[in-house]
């Protein structure tokens, strides 16, 4: 899942766990830290994890009056991107579907990614050869506009993702364990895949929902766990205008153009708070749900905005008007000794950003100049030359960056594979700032081209986001001071229009990070490097040698042969130079001290965790 902001990123796990600060009113020492954040909640499916009784929240002798009781209030620098689960594929997105709907089972209850919790399915099995999953689906529950739960309604909601099948969205996940390694899309060379072989992979018998897969998958119940796996109510769907069931439906919805989902901005789910009001790109607003089938949240409201300026968000919270906002590291001393705050550090999350080269850049963008090697622009293939983007690689100043943008609370990795993740290689091979290499690359790139006549590009970050923007201008400088021919220019851009560029291939390069889908390496290794995943695709990299490697990889029932496989991947990413590792950051959090019932999770999307847990109170 990729990052709208790097707060809480990638495992560093010789840093140890993660640390809690609380700053009291007073002016007296600072709460020793501890090692865990909060009491994770139970793993019951049928009881809240905080508790059912509403907090108290009147002031204390040194504690100021809670403002506005039972609402959290969260300030965040961008918009989600779909409130559709089958086509959301970002943290900002995720953070209010997970709130919303609900999947069959959570591996997100507790701080542990390995412990499953049933939701909508109260038990399921697998078979002995791994291909067949059965879940016994929840009775009793009903969606927010009173429609009830059918096993219906969850084979529909699989069938219906795989039919819509974004082409810049989650599907893929599903696809590879239902119709094989080498299957990542309902698009095939032949056309669409028959609605058919579709339905085929989930059915309903009785009160269970089967899942027929190709061969085994290990990470298939992890996969099932998170926002792609949500259970919409068909009913609802299909009077909104979704898929229908008919063959004409699947072709009419299939990909979708960006934001042209039907359920685009509305949502009917089963979760813990429903949907009150959207206002696109400001302004999100949940409701508790009070029929949920577990306990009611203790959080009547939750609301969601979107502050782009830093100093905006800081006044919120240190006013009492945020319980919790998003903190570019480079700002992080000034809210040292600021009272009544709770602060989280050294959050083992599963999360890496890098730079990405386009391949080949779409006619349609405008950040080419004159689209001519001429010094006043590129070609819109100016990243197919290995020279260019290993000279790009050689010219970022890594150290500088992990110390600017991230206070240092950060490492450079060599490859996708993050730490914390088995089949991480600390020793992979990484690119270090090196302007004597990176001039040798360049002049050697598009046959002397582009060191005689130059360039001129343009590069953006979505506003807010500071860490990107001292990439952006790091790269800047340093290409600058190798030739005063390489012009560099920055733009800022909303988080939508910055995403729906890297989708068109607009952008001659673009910077993003990765959150675990699930804790495995095929989730980093394929939306970095295959053909079909996320980033490469976007940027057109396409290497048949790295798609069966990955193939082979994931299939591979030995641990020694997918220590080997990942290994040459490594090698492969360093010698081609598709994208750039620019750090694995540990993580931040920032609360009112009147937040309780956060713990950490680093498949949790978003940053203020499983809402369904938090306390607001003393």
């Amino acid at each position: 899942m990729f990052i709208i902001l790097i707060l809480a990123v990638s495992t560093l796990l010789a840093c140890g766990g993660p640390e809690k600060t609380t700053t009291p009113a007073t002016t007296g020492p600072t709460t020793a830290p501890t090692t865990s954040p909060t009491t994770s909640p139970t793993t019951s499916p049928t009881t809240t994890p905080p508790a059912t009784t509403p907090p108290d929240v009147g002031a204390t002798p040194s504690k100021p009056e809670v403002k506005n009781p039972g609402t959290y209030i969260y300030a965040t620098i961008g918009p989600w991107d779909s409130l559709d689960p089958a086509y959301a594929y970002d943290t900002a997105s995720g953070e209010v579907l997970q709130a919303v709907y609900e999947p069959l089972i959570s591996n997100w209850e507790t701080e542990s990614t390995t412990e499953y919790t049933p939701i909508l399915a109260t038990e399921w099995t697998v078979s002995p050869d791994g291909k067949t999953y059965r879940f016994k689906i929840r009775e009793g529950v009903t969606f927010h506009n009173g429609n009830p739960l059918t096993p219906e309604d969850v084979e529909y909601s699989f069938e219906r993702g795989m039919v819509q099948d974004y082409g810049a969205g989650p599907q893929w996940m599903l696809f590879e364990p239902l119709f094989g390694a080498d299957t990542h899309s309902s698009r095939t060379d032949s056309g669409l895949i028959p609605l058919e072989e579709i339905m085929s992979k989930v059915e309903v018998d009785g009160q269970w929902v089967q899942f027929n897969l190709a061969g085994p998958y290990e990470p298939f119940l992890q996969i099932l766990a998170q926002p792609w796996g949500s259970i919409l109510d068909k009913e609802w769907c299909i009077e909104n205008g979704d898929w229908d069931g008919t063959q004409a439906s699947y072709e009419a919805l299939n990909d979708p153009p960006s934001g042209g989902s039907p359920i685009q901005e509305i949502m009917n789910g089963t979760g813990p708070f429903k949907l009150e009001r959207v206002e696109s790109g400001v302004e999100t607003v949940l409701i508790r749900n009070d029929n949920y089938w577990r306990a009611p949240a203790n959080l009547e409201r939750v609301i969601i905005k979107v502050v782009d300026e830093w100093t905006t968000r800081r006044l919120m919270l240190e006013a009492g008007d945020a319980d919790m906002v998003d903190v570019p590291r480079a700002h992080i001393d000034e809210l040292e000794g600021v009272e009544n705050l709770t602060v989280y550090k050294d959050l083992p999350t599963l999360q890496n950003t890098a730079m990405f080269f386009q391949f080949a850049i779409s006619e349609e963008s405008t950040f080419v100049g004159s689209g001519q090697l001429d010094g006043n622009g590129i070609p819109r293939d100016f990243f197919a030359d290995v020279d260019v983007r290993k000279g790009f690689a050689y010219a970022f100043d890594y150290e500088t960056f992990l110390r600017d943008a991230f206070k240092n609370e950060a490492q450079q990795i060599g490859s996708p594979i993050v730490e914390g993740l088995s089949y991480y290689d600390p020793n992979a091979p990484r690119y270090t700032l090196d302007l004597a290499l990176a001039e040798e690359h360049l002049k050697k790139a598009w046959g002397g081209q582009v060191w005689e006549n130059g360039f001129t590009l343009t590069i953006a970050y979505n506003s807010g986001n500071l860490e990107r923007k001292t990439a952006c201008e790091i790269l800047q400088q340093n290409l600058f001071s190798i030739n005063d021919k390489f012009v560099v220019r920055i733009q800022v851009m909303q988080w939508p229009a910055l995403l729906r560029g890297m989708y068109a291939s607009l952008l001659p390069t673009f910077q993003i990070g990765w959150l675990a889908d699930y804790p495995d390496a095929h989730n980093f290794v394929f939306p970095f490097m295959h053909s079909a995943g996320t980033f490469s695709s976007w940027q057109n990299y396409n290497n048949p040698t790295v798609d069966a490697l990955i193939a082979q990889a994931i299939s591979s029932a030995s641990s020694a042969e997918r220590e080997s496989l990942y290994r040459q991947l490594d090698q492969i990413y360093y010698d081609e130079c598709p994208s750039v590792q620019e750090a694995q950051p540990l993580g931040r959090r920032y609360f009112r001290d009147w937040i309780t019932g956060f713990y950490f999770n680093p498949v949790i999307p978003g940053n203020s965790g499983n809402l369904y847990a938090l306390h607001k109170g003393y």
